[in-house]
């Protein structure tokens, strides 16, 4: 190179980048965790990268971003990749790396103003490689023997809309809790309000302890006795909950209310809000009109893996929530983490919801100066959430998915509000509901599938991501991915396929029984060989994609 502008430039050297992401760089093998690749020069940039490494866009191991800058910029090598191999890549892979394009942020990069530059590189950079690290960094500490030392955080900032009282808000993760509820503390609250039964609810009918803490709702929190201080720090514990609680406590409609499993049956006490009606509210948001035993019995007979799951794991239920909440509770858990899912909704609840009651905390050092409260809020209503703009919900830490709120809102407004998301609780074809809640901004295929399925009574519906595909290649069916390198829409509705074939009643709630036996929480209580089964076959799909990445290595 001659001079220092790029007409001087006489011979172009693309820098070893593949090969550093790939850990093949210098000959030397290592594990890498490369997600995102940011172009900062813009369109002039990314048309330098895509001249280097077309060939790394078409082998399918880059995709490009999915806002419109780097959809315009990719555009023409992303046709490519989809001649090539039938489709287009995508980060539900996890061997594929995102290309971002992004605006120069040279004051000379005059097409853009500060602001613009500004949000675009939260939105495309920031954002998301924060979102990554800290997924990296749970999953770290779940193999791991954790210490749960709990840093103290500093508290994010949110706008306020002087309408609720100020709250003390713990942050707190599963392996860092920093705070505690205990059940002595709930005791005290509304003493008038006694336990009450649930019903004719037995174990085989309904487990809380299964139910709520599968991922499929994010409202409920686990209330510790005080006569197992330490049950905190259980390790069967993970960001996902914990199947040996007894007693959780949390908002749900206009109410706040306690859960309690017992040895037989289910007992709920209101803790906040009316209490007529309390009882028949429940039993709909448990879905107790439709029996568990005559199911787990007919997909026991279907499958004799999971037969051994229903054994170990009782009382898995599919949750009627209410639409407005879950389809906004899953926007936020697109590329995200429980935890951080829970801290944003109870931003998202603080702001914009209703105060409801205080509840007693109890720091997790087991320091208690009996002046710690939590406060509890109802989760917005649309009219509420009315005013709300763009920039608050960045600000609340919502990032990319802000727009997406307020995309869904508009929508949902001029589409005739909840209403219209009850109105497909009447649709029997859950295909056709799918494709209605995917017009709606930020819901893919899976989402809409989560959202028809824990609050639309779509019981076919099944949220397909890497962790469901693993699930139908290991146990029915090893050629269901292909030659595909990612879920496809093919690829999504041939796995969903697999589950509603064996499974032809309630195929959902059946593949969300399969689903919490994944998950490491449970693993204490499954039997030892299938343990090791799920182990060994991990082990080797590792191997597999270790072996098809060094091929290819060779072959370039």
């Amino acid at each position: 190179r001659e001079g220092s502008l790029d007409q001087d430039i006489l011979e172009e050297v693309a820098n070893p980048i593949r090969a550093f992401c790939e850990g093949t760089l210098n000959n030397i093998k290592e594990s890498s965790s490369v997600k995102r690749i940011v172009i900062a020069n813009g369109t002039t940039g990314a048309k330098f990268f895509v001249k280097h490494f077309t060939e790394w866009f078409v082998d399918g191991k880059l995709c490009a971003a999915r806002d419109g800058m780097s959809q315009r910029a990719f555009k023409t090598v992303m046709n490519k990749q989809r001649r090539a191999n039938g489709e287009i890549s995508t980060t539900e892979d996890n061997d594929v790396i995102e290309v971002v394009c992004l605006p120069g942020v040279s004051p000379a990069a005059a097409k853009f103003t500060y602001l613009e530059k500004r949000a675009a590189w939260e939105a495309g950079c920031f954002s998301p490689g924060l979102e990554d690290f800290e997924r990296w960094q749970s999953n770290r500490q779940q193999t791991q023997q954790p210490t749960y030392k709990t840093p103290e955080k500093e508290q994010m900032q949110t706008p306020k809309r002087g309408r609720s009282p100020a709250r003390k808000t713990p942050v707190s993760s599963p392996k860092e809790p920093a705070f505690r509820i205990l059940s002595s503390s709930i005791a005290k609250l509304a003493q008038e309000n006694e336990w009450s039964d649930l019903g004719d609810v037995p174990p085989e009918e309904l487990r809380p302890s299964a139910t709520l803490t599968n991922g499929q709702c994010f409202n409920w929190m686990v209330v510790d006795t005080d006569e197992s201080p330490d049950a905190i720090n259980s390790p069967r514990q993970s960001a996902w909950g914990t199947h040996d609680a007894k007693e959780w406590v949390g908002p749900l409609g206009d109410r706040v209310l306690s859960i309690k499993e017992t040895p037989t049956t289910t007992l709920f006490r209101v803790l906040h809000g009316p209490t007529e009606g309390a009882k028949e509210y429940l039993q709909q948001y448990f879905r107790l009109e439709t029996p568990l035993s005559p199911l787990y019995e007919e997909w026991s007979n279907a499958d004799t893996r999971l037969k051994k799951i229903a054994t170990a794991i009782p009382g898995v239920r599919i949750l009627r929530q209410a639409p407005l909440e879950c389809m906004f509770s899953f926007i936020c858990s697109s590329n995200n983490n429980i935890p951080r899912i829970t801290k944003m909704l109870s931003s998202f609840r603080e702001i914009y919801g209703n105060f409801m009651m205080e509840i007693p905390i109890q720091s997790s050092s087991g320091n208690d100066d009996g002046d710690d409260s939590l406060s509890i809020f109802s989760f917005p209503t649309l009219d509420s959430l009315a005013s709300a703009t763009e920039d608050e919900l960045r600000a609340m830490g919502l990032g990319y998915r802000a727009k997406y709120i307020i995309g869904t809102r508009d929508l949902l407004q001029s589409s005739g509000g909840e209403e219209f998301l009850l109105k497909l609780r009447s649709n029997d074809d859950c295909q056709a509901v799918q494709d209605e809640l995917t017009k709606f901004s930020g819901i893919g295929r899976k989402v809409a599938d989560c959202v028809a399925l824990f609050s639309l009574d779509q019981d076919d519906a099944i949220p397909v991501d890497i962790h469901v595909q693993h699930i139908a290649s290991r146990d029915y069916d090893p050629t269901v991915l292909g030659q595909a390198k990612s879920l496809t829409p093919t690829i999504y509705k041939r796995v969903g396929d697999l589950f509603r074939s064996r499974f032809p009643s309630r195929a959902g709630w059946a593949h969300s029984l399969l689903f919490v036996a994944e998950l490491p929480s449970f693993r204490s209580v499954l039997p030892l060989g299938m343990v090791k089964e799920m182990d060994e076959w991990k082990k080797h799909e590792q191997e597999q994609k270790a072996k098809q990445k060094k091929e290819k290595t060779k072959k370039g």
